[in-house]
């Protein structure tokens, strides 16, 4: 699973289609943004990846939030953006820029191989993450729900959720999306659409059982020792049918674990003054990059 880049001889070149890159590729501002964080960083690339993925967080301190960056009314489009961000495309950027600095490229279904560390590749590696094997084509082709992202980017060698280990059994089914389609502008009057991503949720439903970690566990040295220094957090939400209400990186911060997160309060990337336990009370799933 680890691979030390320091024995690494030659680097594999990844080979790009039309498909691979965002339409907004050539965006000069966010090849700018992408140019100073690897010069920033990339000095750093030998730490472990958790404490990477911490420096990658707190270089792009101060970011906009803005939400729904993603969205489009007609039709699916593969865009990055590094200089505004929600929540998910925090986590999902930071990933990939830690991959990047590595050299590491995602591949479907296997490990992540050996790349050369370019604006391109981590716009490939943010595809691989965000579309169900790194296709895109419509709506229902992007990852929609949190626990399917766990699920292919486990498959793919990055993360390792382990929830299960200090947490316990949890009634979780997905329904969320296909029970209020009017609230998603490619599933409203679209009923094509709203079966591709119903079976996407029977799929989910199939993965069970899911286990969650509930906040007087947090409390808990014995469990929450077991929390590092950037792994992913998915803070567990209330409505029936859907899983996760927003994600983080987690971040200890004068000897107490809080995390890093675009917050639409706060509306940027910060540090959140309330510790981890503090902040989730209705639970939280945690995962951890292996790579």
């Amino acid at each position: 699973m680890k691979l030390l880049m320091a024995f690494v001889l030659c680097f594999q070149i990844v080979t790009t289609n039309a498909q691979s890159l965002p339409e907004n590729f050539d965006d000069a501002r966010n090849k700018e943004v992408f140019d100073k964080a690897y010069n920033d960083l990339k000095d750093k690339a030998n730490l472990p990846a958790g404490e990477l993925m911490v420096e990658v967080a707190l270089h792009f301190l101060d970011t906009e939030y803005v939400a729904g960056t993603l969205e489009n009314d007609e039709r699916e489009i593969f865009n990055v953006f590094l200089y505004k961000t929600d929540c998910i495309i925090f986590v999902e950027m930071c990933t990939a820029f830690t991959l990047t600095l590595k050299g590491l490229a995602i591949e479907q279904g296997r490990d992540p191989q050996p790349a050369t560390p370019s604006y391109e590749l981590l716009c490939n590696n943010i595809r691989n993450m965000r579309y169900r094997d790194g296709i895109v084509t419509d709506y229902a082709s992007r990852i929609h729900y949190t626990s399917e992202w766990l699920i292919q980017n486990n498959e793919n060698g990055i993360v390792s959720e382990y929830t299960h280990r200090i947490g316990v059994l949890q009634n979780q089914w997905f329904s969320f999306m296909t029970d209020h389609p009017d609230s998603y502008k490619p599933l409203k009057g679209n009923p094509e659409m709203v079966t591709k991503i119903r079976n996407m949720e029977k799929y989910l439903d199939s993965h069970a059982p899911y286990y969650l970690i509930p906040q007087n566990r947090l409390y808990n040295e014995r469990f929450a020792s077991e929390i590092k220094n950037g792994d992913i957090v998915c803070l567990q939400d209330t409505h029936d049918g859907l899983d996760i209400a927003h994600v983080a990186i987690a971040y200890e911060y004068n000897g107490e674990m809080h995390f890093i997160h675009a917050s639409s309060r706060g509306k940027k990337v910060m540090i959140e003054p309330k510790t981890l336990a503090q902040y989730a009370k209705n639970g939280v799933r945690m995962a951890r990059l292996t790579f």
